[in-house]
């Protein structure tokens, strides 16, 4: 028999062997150090399967292709969306000409942080939650644990999945005594924690909806 190999494009995605297989995904020990700055496959954006490689001479990996961070709109666009939802009666005269130019850039952002999530991409996330906690899964749980999150998780969309969440996580007070955000979070306590993000996203969508309607999109 000959041994089989792993995957590589997979194994530069997590960056740091031991790895576990668990069906045909291949995560690695997130108790390890956390990724390269410079990979930002926590951010926004649709995560393309199989299209993270291994940089040339021992460099570091190259991120997925088409992953980008979610950069939200503006407080001031956020305000507008609030009213609209709030039915608050708004005409395009109301709204500064800068405004309104920002929305197609801000519906591009919202539509691609609305792509569901890849599990290479919650495995690169939960990547660099481990250092942040201070009970990170080992080898030999770090893929069930990934599993697990992903498949209860897989409804938040891959915008959600950023590095504000990460943070926010990691920054909560303790609640009765327990340190929860110093510990690795349940499936379930990382969905309710990341719902909001969500949300934020689905009301951007909405929002660019309802000012696309006083200003549409000129055809290109």
């Amino acid at each position: 028999m000959h041994p089989t190999h792993p995957n590589p494009a997979k194994q530069a995605a997590f960056m740091a062997p031991p790895a576990a297989s668990v069906g045909n995904t291949v995560h690695a020990n997130l108790a390890q150090p956390a990724l390269a700055p410079s990979v930002q496959a926590h951010g926004g954006g649709k995560v393309v399967p199989g299209r993270a490689a291994a940089g040339q001479g021992g460099a570091p990996a190259q991120p997925p292709q088409g992953v980008a961070p979610y950069q939200p709109p503006s407080p001031a666009l956020r305000a507008v969306f609030a009213a609209r939802a709030a039915q608050v009666p708004l005409t395009r005269q109301d709204l500064p000409p800068a405004l309104l130019e920002s929305v197609p850039h801000c519906w591009a952002a919202a539509q691609a942080a609305s792509q569901p999530v890849t599990e290479l991409h919650v495995a690169a996330w939960l990547k660099k939650l481990g250092p942040l906690v201070t009970n990170p899964p080992g080898p030999a749980t770090a893929a069930a644990q990934c599993r697990a999150i992903y498949e209860v998780c897989a409804d938040i969309p891959c915008g959600a999945w950023g590095h504000a969440a990460r943070l926010a996580w990691v920054r909560q007070p303790p609640r009765q005594g327990y340190p929860v955000g110093a510990r690795w979070p349940s499936p379930n306590e990382l969905r309710t924690h990341l719902q909001p993000f969500a949300n934020a996203i689905a009301q951007d969508v909405a929002g660019c909806k309802a000012l696309m309607a006083l200003h549409p999109l000129q055809e290109h």
